[in-house]
């Protein structure tokens, strides 16, 4: 029997390409699946747009109503998580496009996980196709665009660089029921869900590209994010120590909320090197180098991780 899937679309001011990325997952090739939507206050025709929609597919989509905007994406689907009731669930960026067989293969890839990791929370990855505003291919693979590395996906790498990105991700309710509520210290929501299936679940890439990732100025996500952006500038900036604490500032406020939450219930080991992570934070120079390299916590490429040791 197939199981239902809830699909989480967080909106806000999506009127552009919202029915685009509709069209794609009412053309899924599996069929059993609920979208539940939240907007976050817009002011365009987002809201007319869903209820096209909610009006053409009644027992598909239910909109969630409440009197709280503008959370941000991470609290948006925090906040339908919470309101989630399907043994798998999957997230939907706005401004994407889904392949059609995007369900059928992540379904079967974390079923299949599961047989082998039974009562442990699951995360699936996938990876996706760059395009640009008009939907031309920017690159074929955003795994290999931005280097990033399919098996650097243990904690302690984690810490310093996600590698899942949630709108080609599904997760099983397990890992939502351990994962949720997501810390408003969260760097991300893909980011909070990878680091908590890092540690206490299964964390797995199916190799296979499942989603048109559409790159433009008002991306939510983190490839078209501030921080992307202000981490990918000039070489005048990336030898610049005062973006690299910025930005560490927070990573080190996601490890500790994850540090505080989920503590008691890690090993002594995953104790350790969460204390370690935030202790960069309040060391310098050669102390901050020497935890950075006793517990490997690198980027994703040799050139990055060098890069970060100098400038730590």
């Amino acid at each position: 029997m197939s199981v239902i899937v809830d699909i989480l679309l967080a909106t806000y001011n999506g009127e552009k390409y919202l029915d685009e990325q509709l069209e794609s997952i009412f053309n899924q090739d599996y069929h059993h699946f609920r979208v539940l939507v939240r907007d976050d206050g817009s002011s365009d025709g987002t809201l007319n747009i869903l209820a096209k929609w909610k009006g053409l597919y009644p027992q598909k989509i239910e909109i969630i109503e409440d009197e709280d905007k503008n959370l941000g994406a991470s609290q948006n689907f925090n906040r339908l998580m919470q309101l989630s009731s399907a043994p798998y669930i999957c997230f939907s960026d706005q401004d994407d496009k889904w392949l059609p067989e995007k369900l059928s293969k992540q379904i079967a890839f974390i079923q299949k996980i599961e047989n082998n990791h039974s009562n442990k929370g699951v995360m699936v990855f996938s990876d996706l196709i760059i395009c640009d505003q008009a939907m031309n291919v920017v690159s074929p693979s955003l795994i290999e665009k931005d280097r990033l590395d399919t098996r650097a996906i243990k904690t302690h790498r984690l810490l310093m660089q996600n590698v899942p990105y949630g709108c080609a991700s599904i997760i099983n309710r397990k890992l939502l029921e351990t994962a949720v509520p997501i810390d408003d210290r969260a760097l991300l929501h893909d980011h909070w869900l990878a680091l908590v299936a890092s540690l206490s679940g299964c964390l797995c890439y199916l190799d296979d590209v499942l989603v048109y990732h559409r790159i433009h100025d008002n991306n939510a996500s983190r490839a078209g994010s501030a921080h992307q952006k202000e981490i990918s500038n000039d070489f005048a900036n990336k030898i610049n120590n005062q973006n690299f604490q910025k930005y560490l500032d927070k990573q080190v406020l996601q490890a500790q909320a994850i540090h505080e939450i989920y503590g008691a219930q890690l090993t002594q080991e995953q104790n350790k090197m969460l204390e370690d992570f935030i202790r960069l934070k309040f060391t310098k120079g050669v102390k901050r180098k020497w935890l950075i390299i006793k517990n490997k916590f690198f980027k994703n490429t040799l050139y990055n991780s060098l890069k970060l040791i100098l400038r730590a």
